[in-house]
């Protein structure tokens, strides 16, 4: 049996658990290996780098470049209005694991502090094209705050692959969170 197929079937057989990796659908920017320092660098003390709605002034641009930088990923995507995703990272690590990411980014372009579904792409079809992706962990980052049918739409999309018995997470970053990831490896 292939080690991806055995991996699926660890998967099922242990009602989507498998030793040493994360059980839970969502992880938080503190569990992934790969953003170790973070753990570091606790939410008040990005404080005076938001605003009052939490929001952090920062281009997407930026943000995609301290990311492809922190993870050793030596291709820049160039952003445009119909891609799959906005970076895709082959050197994530889980508890030791290297897997694969797929990012969807949002800088300060939107405008606003909360992003909505309908804020990801023209027809708000940006996060279905995300899960497109070939990927194991999907993340959504977006300056601001991010709007709890995001988050309830990326963990019912994860749900389904658990049930196709694929590996699956996904990983929300708000603005919060992002500041304290840049912060963490100098890049803020």
């Amino acid at each position: 049996m292939p080690a991806c197929e055995a991996t699926v079937s660890k998967l099922l057989e242990n009602g989507g658990v498998i030793q040493g990796m994360p059980p839970a659908l969502r992880l938080h920017i503190d569990e992934i290996e790969s953003f170790q320092k973070v753990r570091a660098v606790d939410p008040p003390s990005v404080s005076h780098l938001l605003s009052k709605a939490g929001y952090f002034d920062k281009g997407e641009d930026d943000i995609q470049r301290a990311l492809e930088d922190i993870l050793g990923e030596p291709l820049h995507k160039k952003d445009w209005g119909g891609e799959t995703n906005d970076l895709y990272a082959s050197n994530i690590r889980l508890n030791g694991v290297r897997s694969t990411a797929a990012f969807l980014l949002k800088g300060r372009g939107k405008k606003k502090t909360t992003m909505n579904i309908g804020d990801c792409g023209a027809g708000g079809d940006q996060i279905v094209r995300l899960f497109d992706s070939p990927a194991q962990v999907f993340f959504v980052q977006f300056v601001g705050t991010i709007h709890e049918n995001v988050i309830r739409d990326m963990e019912g999309k994860v749900e389904r692959m658990r049930l196709k018995g694929m590996l699956a997470w996904y990983c929300v970053m708000n603005g919060q969170d992002t500041a304290r990831l840049l912060v963490a490896y100098g890049k803020a």
